[in-house]
């Protein structure tokens, strides 16, 4: 992980813990590409012990556990809004499901930001894209990507500058915060923003780590971490504009090199899409996968869910 959250409030967050929260734990912060792991492998390395703590993250582990992918399925999380309530309704039943099958706690739920195009072409509306190649950072974002008839490529993040550069793909999916702070935008001419995903992970702590703290340590740990999450929550969405501002030029880019890309509005054919395909495509696709380790993670879904989006305004 990159950009602004990763420097200026992730790392020294887990660098702090010991002193915010009393508890006399040993930090050795690393970034998981540092160390040479994957991050689709998170889950694994932590139930076998590998990590203690990590910034997990939810799209790359969902093939792992299927049900963390529940909050936030391509199309359905339009903004930061609809997204952090899905999070605090349907965290628990992801924090039953870690500690049964990796023994691991969540801890709070974050966001990136709005995952959104940027394109070295034109791009006014989704069905732009058919025929062209686009960047996903994994495979559940690519049934998505086939219905609107463009082609999706699964590309590790560190290597998508490069690939828009060479024109190995026309358009890569991201937030803007992390597309700036890549430079994607040197690569690029468009930025169409349309929230594919909200870009949601968590912090996760192994149980075996959690359980042997006491009832006062363990207290003051979520104090700790419900306090981070909170923060991330409103500056991800401050960082939002601000990469906007600078991605587009604006006299007011407070983050330094300012780029040129043009943006046009989110058309509405294609906001009503994205729920629809949330609703008829990707969830029943996740519903299958996910029912068939938990019987009745669906209906826990529906259940939690579906009372928070009949209250969302449909576009």
């Amino acid at each position: 992980m990159t950009g602004p959250i990763q420097s200026e409030l992730e790392k020294p967050f887990f660098e702090s813990i010991p002193e915010k929260t009393g508890i006399p734990f040993k930090v050795e912060y690393r970034t998981i590409d540092a160390i040479g792991f994957k991050d689709n492998r998170q889950l694994a390395l932590m139930k076998d012990g590998v990590f203690d703590m990590v910034s997990l993250r939810f799209l790359q582990n969902s093939e792992e556990e299927p049900s963390i992918l529940g909050v936030d399925p391509p199309g359905l999380n339009a903004n930061y809004q609809t997204a952090r309530k899905i999070s605090a309704a349907y965290a628990p039943v992801l924090d039953e499901n870690l500690q049964r099958r990796f023994g691991v706690k969540l801890l709070g739920i974050w966001p990136f930001g709005p995952q959104v195009l940027f394109c070295n072409q034109a791009i006014n509306q989704l069905s732009n894209l058919k025929g062209h190649k686009v960047r996903i950072g994994s495979t559940i974002l690519a049934p998505l990507i086939e219905s609107i008839g463009a082609i999706p490529v699964v590309i590790p993040f560190d290597e998508v500058a490069n690939a828009l550069a060479l024109k190995i793909t026309d358009c890569a999916i991201t937030s803007r915060i992390s597309g700036y702070s890549a430079k994607w935008p040197a690569h690029t001419t468009h930025v169409y923003p349309i929230a594919t995903q909200m870009g949601l992970n968590g912090i996760a702590i192994r149980l075996g780590i959690w359980n042997n703290l006491g009832a006062t340590q363990q207290q003051r740990l979520s104090d700790a971490v419900n306090t981070y999450i909170a923060n991330v929550w409103s500056y991800s969405e401050q960082l939002d504009i601000q990469a906007s501002d600078c991605i587009h030029g604006k006299d007011n880019c407070a983050l330094g090199v300012k780029y040129k890309l043009v943006s046009s509005p989110v058309a509405n054919d294609d906001i009503h899409f994205m729920r629809d395909f949330a609703l008829t495509k990707s969830l029943p696709t996740w519903a299958e996968r996910c029912d068939q380790l938990s019987p009745d993670c669906s209906a826990q879904w529906k259940q939690i869910v579906e009372p928070i989006l009949s209250q969302t305004k449909r576009p």
